[in-house]
């Protein structure tokens, strides 16, 4: 069958032609929506935690200061997995 575009013969079955990239069916539905931005509460979520964990690592210098960080640390991960997980990445 010929290209409607640029009368290109290309398989019955095409999907597109492969001279010009014009589509030969018709859409069957919209594409997604695009993602969005982050929300502004997770950056502000994990700036809070950042400056949490370098005031422990750096004003804090004792073993208990050290797990503390770990732990703000791990949840600084967790924060951002769990934005991800919810925007669908």
């Amino acid at each position: 069958m010929p290209c409607a575009t640029c009368q290109t013969e290309i398989a019955d079955n095409a999907l597109i032609c492969f001279r010009c990239g014009t589509s030969t069916t018709v859409r069957q539905r919209e594409p997604a929506a695009a993602v969005g931005r982050s929300p502004r509460w997770l950056w502000i979520a994990v700036l809070a935690l950042v400056l949490v964990a370098v005031a422990v690592d750096r004003w804090l210098e004792v073993p208990l200061a050290r797990v503390a960080s770990a732990a703000v640390w791990s949840g600084m991960a967790l924060t951002l997995w769990w934005g991800q997980r919810r925007r669908g990445s």
